[in-house]
């Protein structure tokens, strides 16, 4: 794992780059679509707590939380994806988040029950 510490550069604090970038779907279909949507499952309270959890734990200068748009994996949201591993969760629950930010933000270790399956994209 990497330490990440402040630095100063020309008299000015810089923040280094995070080691990890999560990014949300938050995407939202009109109801009744048959793929279904993130956000109709849940996705911005799910974003909103894994962004609190992520800071809570310190964590906040190493991973960055962001919300994107459709990442067309729409049937098997809420879709959370992880780089710069390339890691792609399926149906992340927020239950979830607690063992998604030991095991994988703290620890570097994905978690396989949640690894998006190997199928087309939507």
């Amino acid at each position: 794992m990497l330490r990440v510490t402040r630095r100063r550069e020309e008299g000015q604090e810089t923040v280094p780059k995070p080691e990890r970038h999560v990014l949300v779907c938050l995407n939202t279909r009109p109801p009744g679509n048959p793929k279904g949507s993130c956000g109709e499952k849940g996705s911005e309270t799910l974003f909103e707590h894994l962004k609190a959890m992520v800071k809570g734990r310190g964590l906040g200068e190493r991973v960055i939380v962001n919300r994107t748009s459709c990442l067309k994996h729409c049937s098997r949201g809420i879709t959370v994806a992880v780089y710069p591993e390339n890691v792609w969760y399926a149906g992340v629950k927020e239950a979830d988040l607690g063992e998604i930010c030991s095991a994988h933000l703290e620890e570097g270790r994905p978690l396989a029950r949640l690894l998006m399956p190997d199928i087309p994209w939507e």
